[in-house]
């Protein structure tokens, strides 16, 4: 029996020594790998959500601890991002029209670009990929930890900056170029279009999760978060920026907020 309780106090030492090393840093730094799933809030009649998009990201992540249980979680990651839409432009009275844009080789163009010359294509479906740097400026609250574990929540927002993307298109292209024309069925891949994506997306969240201090003062961290977006996806505010129009020649843009789940890992040093 004394063997015994001399064993469990030493593991309990041993245990707490463990979990210190990560308690007693100022600074943990480490990799973060992530995936989520991305929500559309529409302001458009023109489009609507084609299904839930996905996300991807990848990089590194620095805590600064500002006291015991609460630190500053800021780093820089890359999110690859995915959203899907359906054309579903409405005329004054309410009934379905069919959107288009024009296009040359894999460049869509905006109404101050195009000629009745350019390929007129009808747009069905759209998938809207992104590449953003992220830089993520929250507040972590945590607890203690208890064995080798320790909880959280964070708190703030998403700064994230456009980098690039590209657009893969379904519907028709129009033979003669002019409305009325024959429906040739097709897919636009890898294409673009400028003045469409917003440079700034900005959501405001927060997640919960843990971490295990397995080694050291080496962390192994996951948690879930959800993200509200507070700007929109895309801009174009003037008319001749736009690619997009229906078959009255009506010009317009795109129009969207999104909302984030993502699940990360990260491992911390």
């Amino acid at each position: 029996m004394k063997k015994l309780l001399i064993v469990c106090v030493g593991l309990g030492f041993a245990i707490q020594g463990v979990a210190q090393d990560a308690a007693e840093k100022k600074v943990q730094a480490g990799i973060i790998i992530g995936t989520g799933m991305n929500f559309q809030r529409m302001g458009t009649k023109n489009m609507s959500t084609n299904g839930i998009g996905g996300d991807f990201n990848i990089g590194a992540n620095l805590n600064f601890s500002l006291n015991d249980n609460i630190a500053f979680s800021t780093g820089l990651e890359l999110d690859f991002s995915s959203t899907k839409f359906k054309a579903t432009a409405l005329n004054s009275n309410n009934n379905p029209v069919n959107t288009y844009y024009r296009y040359s080789d894999t460049k869509i163009l905006n109404k101050d670009e195009s000629d009745p010359s350019n390929t007129l294509f009808q747009l069905d479906e759209r998938k809207q990929g992104a590449t953003y740097l992220t830089i993520p400026t929250m507040l972590l609250f945590r607890t203690k930890y208890i064995g080798y574990f320790r909880y959280f929540g964070k708190f703030g927002l998403r700064n994230s900056i456009l980098v690039g993307g590209k657009i893969t298109d379904q519907g028709s292209i129009v033979q003669g170029n002019t409305l009325g024309g024959t429906l040739v069925e097709a897919e636009n891949t890898s294409m673009t279009a400028s003045n469409n994506l917003f440079f700034y997306k900005g959501s405001v969240g927060m997640a919960l999760g843990a971490d295990w201090n397995f080694s050291g003062a080496t962390c192994l961290v996951a948690e879930l978060g959800f993200y509200y977006g507070i700007t929109p996806l895309f801009f174009s505010p003037k008319e001749e920026n736009r690619h997009l129009f229906t078959e009255n020649l009506n010009y317009f843009s795109n129009n969207a907020n999104q909302s984030q789940l993502m699940l990360k890992v990260a491992v911390l040093f």
